[in-house]
């Protein structure tokens, strides 16, 4: 059974762009090879990630997010076991957020999740991320 993690959390002080696509770059790789998918974002000094698929490997995963000193004041809004992953129907592979069409683009792909409670809390929790 697949598991899902959703987290918040503020990126350290002094985070340059260079450090900040390494980051993203890195986790992107990392990620699609291990067949770990979601998202992630960041946005005026906040990250904002989702990652699912096997349970060992995602919880593995989050404990080495969670001591990264790249950021800090992770806010853990999921933490769970799910019949499938919720991504599933959006993308096969991990994606990076970095324009704001594509961050439109998943709000749009929650409303149409929105039986869901899981789907209108990501909804929610992304509106502030989008600047037009």
């Amino acid at each position: 059974m697949p598991h899902s993690i959703c987290y918040v959390s503020n990126s350290a002080e002094g985070l340059n762009k260079e450090q900040l696509e390494a980051i993203l770059n890195k986790t992107y790789t990392n990620n699609s090879l291990k067949e770990i998918s979601g998202i992630l974002l960041h946005s005026m000094g906040h990250f904002f990630q989702v990652i699912e698929g096997d349970e060992d490997e995602i919880l593995s995963l989050y404990e080495k997010i969670k001591v990264d000193n790249r950021h800090h004041n992770i806010f853990e809004v999921m933490n769970k076991p799910r019949e499938k992953r919720f991504f599933e129907g959006y993308a096969t592979d991990f994606k990076i957020i970095r324009t704001s069409q594509q961050l439109k683009d998943i709000l749009l792909y929650l409303e149409g999740l929105k039986e869901s409670s899981t789907a209108d809390k990501l909804h929610r929790l992304l509106q502030p991320f989008i600047i037009d």
